[in-house]
């Protein structure tokens, strides 16, 4: 085992020797691997950066399309974001329905409820943070962990991590969002299905103490009070509100999918009203799903193409040293030592590229970022740095595929020469 090992540490020293003897020619082919895998990581950085900014403004815009209740009033405004305040309600079942309709691609159920909120009348929104798309992109401010609890309109004057008082519940507020313009978005509250459902609970849970106690006092000042519960509407803070019901959908459609044709397949649904938002919005998303898929296509093709130039190089650098690898094996080397010895050396070389490469396309992205990044900014994009985690393995997975990429290259060389003869290799001097 120790002897095997002493070959190979003298074949990869050997393959680091030929790098040196032809050092112009390993610098320019060191460049070119610099040259792609810096373009081919920057590219990867910017793109991740770019589509979550530009997600982000996108999902703001609002959903493309809005299913309600018929009877349903709906004010129309640039960002569907919410459905106006309603008693009309939807099976929350037919959010399946919905989403296997063809060009559907999310499906964000949102439930309104009046509730008191610190003994005021005010809207409760609820929805679902896993199928979101609209509501969780306006958090302008909130604090660490997952968010839970109330999520605070723009237009409330209530502080980041105040408890509130929500029909004799106590809740903190974890967010708070931004301005939108949408009046029943900014002067409501949001929470999640699950924190509605314990507030139904609690009040059902005190519907039922209220009913089991002795008839009221003579006197009403005297009745048994729960704070933040009375209120003339019967229907507020109700234990009998249904949890398996909703007051509209969000639809978000994928790409490529034609509006009138996913407006017609619900049509087919029952007692619902389709609402359409901004077409050009709803357009601007989708071609830009298509132009990231076209980058990174052509990311793609460009490392193919310089796949195929480390191939043609190290054919052509084989070539000229056939009568060197003829005496090697002449003398003794096996076919898979000089096989290790070309592969080794290919390795290096475009190894030490992508290591350099890296450097390359962090400084790529710098000037990016206070360029271009800016300028997206200031258009409302703002330019999203990936987690650390995601930077690590994107560097750790250029450096890898560098090295593959001279391995891939120069294997189909490799092989060649190892099929043949020494004799024929040392006569085959200028071939």
């Amino acid at each position: 085992m120790s002897r095997r090992r002493h070959d190979r540490w003298l074949l990869i020293r050997l393959a680091a020797q030929n790098v040196g003897r032809r050092r112009l020619r390993a610098i320019f082919l060191g460049v070119a691997v610099m040259l792609g895998v810096g373009i081919g990581f920057a590219s990867f950085v910017a793109g991740w950066a770019l589509r979550e900014g530009m997600a982000r403004s996108f999902a703001r815009m609002g959903a493309d399309l809005v299913v309600v209740p018929r009877a349903t009033l709906v004010n129309i405004t640039a960002s569907l974001l919410t459905v106006q305040p309603t008693d009309e309600t939807l099976p929350a079942e037919l959010a399946q329905r919905i989403a296997a309709i063809a060009g559907v691609a999310q499906v964000a159920p949102q439930r309104i409820v009046p509730a008191l909120v610190e003994g005021h009348s005010v809207n409760l929104i609820a929805f679902d943070p896993a199928q979101d798309f609209s509501v969780q992109s306006w958090v302008e401010a909130r604090q660490a962990g997952p968010l839970e609890g109330l999520i605070a309109g723009g237009a409330l004057s209530t502080r980041l991590g105040e408890t509130l008082n929500v029909c004799g519940t106590p809740m903190r507020v974890s967010a708070r969002l931004g301005k939108t313009g949408v009046g029943p978005f900014d002067e409501s509250y949001f929470l999640s299905f699950a924190a509605l459902a314990d507030i139904v609970s609690f009040c059902r849970t005190s519907d039922a103490r209220a009913a089991a106690k002795p008839a009221a006092p003579a006197k009403a000042d005297d009745a048994p009070a729960i704070d933040g519960m009375r209120h003339a509407d019967a229907n507020v803070c109700s234990g009998d509100l249904p949890l398996d019901r909703v007051s509209a959908f969000l639809l978000q459609l994928s790409p490529g999918a034609k509006m009138e044709e996913v407006k017609f397949a619900l049509a087919q649904l029952t007692d619902v009203k389709i609402v359409e938002g901004n077409g050009v919005l709803t357009s601007s998303r989708q071609a830009l799903s298509t132009l990231l898929i076209g980058l990174a296509a052509f990311t793609a093709f460009q490392l193919i193409a310089l796949l195929i130039l480390v191939s043609l190089l190290f054919s052509a650098i084989v070539q000229e040293r056939y009568r060197e690898v003829g005496l090697l094996r002449a003398m003794g080397a096996q076919p898979n030592q000089v096989m290790t010895i070309i592969l080794a050396e290919a390795a290096v070389i475009t190894g030490l590229g992508g290591l350099a490469g890296l450097g390359f396309g962090a400084a790529v992205l710098l000037m990016f970022a206070r360029s271009l990044g800016f300028y997206f900014a200031q258009l409302g994009v703002p330019f999203a740095w990936p987690p650390a985690a995601v930077l690590q393995i994107g560097a750790v997975l250029a450096i890898v595929f560098s090295a593959v990429l001279g391995l891939v290259g120069a294997f189909l060389p490799a092989w060649r020469v190892r099929r043949m003869a020494p004799y024929a290799l040392i006569q085959a001097e200028g071939r």
